[in-house]
């Protein structure tokens, strides 16, 4: 019989589909809801304007410590999935919350989610080398 695991081409084609539609999305919803005009704010209101920067920050470790330890794209996605999702909900917290501050948490939510791009995932697919000489 045939296992029912997906060959690992198709899922790192799953990679891309996720990480584009999630990119599309956040343009999509910032075209819809971002262009009203920000209401002034007051030093009071400075933390809940700013609050996209917190899971921006989780997502930029998670890319940059996290997710180059793995070793399958199996045992990687759940992680991905989470940067992802905490780099979008920089951009989404900007656009609702973000007051004066909504283009820059916007932009800086879509360069958290293109940090992203699944072209290191393609390293995951190649044999590593074991024993004294690499790939023998």
């Amino acid at each position: 019989m045939m296992s029912a695991k997906p060959p690992a081409s198709g899922q790192l084609v799953f990679w891309w589909v996720y990480w584009g539609a999630i990119l599309v999305a956040l343009v999509v919803v910032y075209a819809l809801f971002g262009r009203a005009a920000a209401k002034p704010t007051t030093i009071a209101d400075l933390w809940i304007n700013l609050s996209g920067i917190v899971p921006l920050f989780i997502s930029v470790v998670i890319r940059g410590l996290v997710v180059p330890r793995f070793d399958s794209l199996t045992r990687a996605f759940p992680v991905y999935f989470v940067g992802v999702g905490l780099a979008e909900t920089c951009g989404i917290l900007g656009i609702f919350l973000g007051g004066p501050y909504r283009d820059s948490l916007f932009l800086l939510g879509v360069l958290g989610v293109t940090s992203y791009v699944p072209l290191f995932a393609k390293r995951l697919l190649e044999p590593k080398g074991s024993g004294f000489i690499p790939n023998n």
